[in-house]
Formats: C-alpha cells, sequence, structure tokens
C-alpha cells in the first residue's frame, strides 16, 4: 500500500493544492492498519471501518470519492481485480439546508482578520464574504482580475464553461481601499483555520463564505435571477438550497455595512495564538512550496529558520531539491 500510494500521489499532475490536501489524507487512512498490506487484499469492511470516522455527509461523500479514485487508479495499474468502494452501500443523504455565518460570527472574524499578522488575509476573506467567489476562484484570482468596480472571475473549478464580472458593493470597496488584494497569502487555509479557532468556531463547511454571501445579497437584492447571474449559478440553485436562510432579516442591512471602521469599533473578544505557533501549511503545498522557494525564504514567511523547515520536511517526508540538499 505505502508504495501504491507515493505513486499515485506523483500520477496525479495539474490538481488543485486542496484536491491533492484530500487525497493525501484519504489515502493515509488506508495506511493505518498496515502500510504493507497489498493493495488487493483491502476489503469492503476495511473501507467502512476507515469511512465512518466522518459523521459529516460531505465528508463522507469527498473522501469516499478520493478512495475510490484511488482505486479506480490501482485497478488500471493492475495492483487489485476491482474497486471496493464500488460494493459499499449508498452514502448517507446530504441535507439541502446550508451552513452560513451568523453577522455576529462575520464581524468577530474580519476583526480577527485585521489584528492577525498585519491584515494579509483580510482581502481574500472580505472578498469571499462580500463576493461569493467560490474557493477554487479565490485560489485563481489575480490583483489585476480587481478592478475598482467588479471582480473580473476567469478562474476556478468553472473555467472552461463560465466567465462573469462580480460587482464590488461599497463596503468591500472600502475593504479593498484599506486591504488591496495581492493574491491569496501563502497557507491561507493554516491560517484561516488559526482564525476560525481564534473565535471559538470549530466546524466550518469549505463554502461556508459563498454561502453567507449568496444568502445575503437575496435578502438585500430580492432577485433570485440576479442573485444568480452574480454568483455563476441557476436561479433553481438559488431557489432550492438559499431561501430564508438568514435567520433575522433586520442583520442583512447591517451585513452589507460592515467595513473596516465598522468592525474596527466592534468590542470582540478574540485570542489569536502567541507569535512562537508556526502554522505548517500541508504536506501538499509544503513540498510544493520548496520546489520553487529557498528554505530561508519560507522560515521568513513561517516565522521560522530554515533548519526548522528541513527539519519539517524530514519529518513529513518531504523530498527537498537537490538545492536544498
Amino acid at each position: 500500500m505505502l508504495q501504491a500510494r507515493d505513486a499515485f500521489l506523483a500520477s496525479r499532475r495539474g490538481i488543485r493544492e486542496k484536491t491533492r490536501s484530500h487525497y493525501e489524507s484519504a489515502t493515509q487512512r488506508l495506511l493505518r492498519p498496515d502500510p504493507n498490506k497489498l493493495v488487493h487484499r483491502i476489503t469492503v469492511s476495511d473501507l467502512e471501518s476507515i469511512l465512518k470516522n466522518y459523521e459529516n455527509p460531505n465528508s463522507y461523500r469527498t473522501y469516499r470519492r478520493c478512495v475510490s479514485t484511488f482505486f479506480r487508479w490501482a485497478v488500471q495499474k493492475r495492483m487489485c481485480a476491482e474497486n471496493p468502494c464500488e460494493r459499499l452501500d449508498l452514502p448517507p443523504p446530504v441535507s439541502s439546508h446550508l451552513q452560513i455565518l451568523s453577522l455576529r460570527v462575520t464581524t468577530l472574524l474580519l476583526r480577527a482578520a485585521m489584528l492577525y499578522r498585519k491584515g494579509e488575509t483580510v482581502p481574500s476573506i472580505a472578498i469571499a464574504l462580500f463576493g461569493g467567489l467560490r474557493p477554487s476562484e479565490l485560489e485563481n484570482l489575480r490583483p489585476e482580475d480587481v478592478k475598482h468596480d467588479r471582480i473580473r472571475v476567469t478562474g476556478g473549478k468553472m473555467r472552461r464553461t463560465l466567465k462573469r464580472s462580480v460587482p464590488i458593493p461599497p463596503n468591500l470597496a472600502a475593504w479593498l481601499k484599506a486591504y488591496p488584494f495581492k493574491g491569496l497569502p501563502k497557507n491561507f487555509y493554516g491560517k484561516f483555520r488559526t482564525l476560525r479557532k481564534a473565535i471559538g468556531e470549530t466546524t466550518w463547511v469549505a463554502d461556508v463564505f459563498r454561502h453567507t454571501s449568496i444568502s445575503f445579497q437575496l435578502e438585500r437584492d430580492k432577485n433570485e435571477a440576479l442573485t444568480a447571474y452574480n454568483n455563476g449559478t441557476s436561479a433553481k440553485m438559488i431557489e432550492f438550497h438559499y431561501r430564508d436562510l438568514v435567520d433575522n432579516p433586520s442583520e442583512v442591512v447591517a451585513y452589507w455595512t460592515l467595513s473596516p471602521g465598522v468592525v474596527a469599533q466592534a468590542l470582540t473578544s478574540i485570542q489569536l495564538p502567541k507569535s512562537s505557533t508556526v502554522e505548517w501549511p500541508g504536506n501538499a503545498v509544503l513540498a510544493k512550496w520548496v520546489q520553487s522557494t529557498s528554505l530561508s525564504k519560507i522560515g521568513a514567511e513561517l516565522g521560522v529558520s530554515d533548519v526548522a523547515v528541513r527539519k519539517r520536511c524530514l519529518k513529513q517526508k518531504i523530498i527537498l531539491p537537490s538545492r536544498h540538499a
């Protein structure tokens, strides 16, 4: 299994870093019982034991797909005769009720972002909250795509079929004036997890910013077709998923007036980590990072020495380029 996993991950070229992270995590669980176990010896019962750890239906489906992708690849490589995932029971249904952030939590998050690492995550979070971009679109967004009145979206998972312009509302314009967008920060998701913990939140779905933005856009504009158009989706999808998710209609106006000045005056209790805490990126991100950047620059970004970066790579079995050896 260990060699098969390494070969599988090496074969996944040109995929998003987040997707690679999912593949790494899902296949890592296949190693835990016995990394020397032959691929064709893994049974349906083994997979059920692994997947039962994912209580969230969305997480279950995500990691089941990752494991199934691995076994389809293994069948092609003749490491096993069948994909055992095909004999698993149907996955649990996913509720159509989406999770969104309340006005209070949104305010806390923005305030924490302003206080953390000189506000480097603020523009990305503000664009997601008030522009409604998908995570993949945010990852591919370039500074030149952010105009004075709109954001030009050409990347993300819809890049082959859909391009659109996202209007910049006045409060987002204020955020971008105070915190210009320079691209998604290095290790953004690690820093985002730190912010989430700092405000006392633990479990959010991946698209929670987009769900929040679309829900508040719908309540603001009262126009499903317009909301769908601005967010690159369908009116049917808006009708089915996003209606009446905002519990308190009076919060709608307040949401769209959240600006740096308003958030800075909010009375909040935020426990940001001490400077000694190191936020290591995921292994896939770090492995890609060391291929293009010196260890000293990576260390400076993370607030550690180049020796610490080297030790981290060795501990996580990340292969360093010859120039770092």
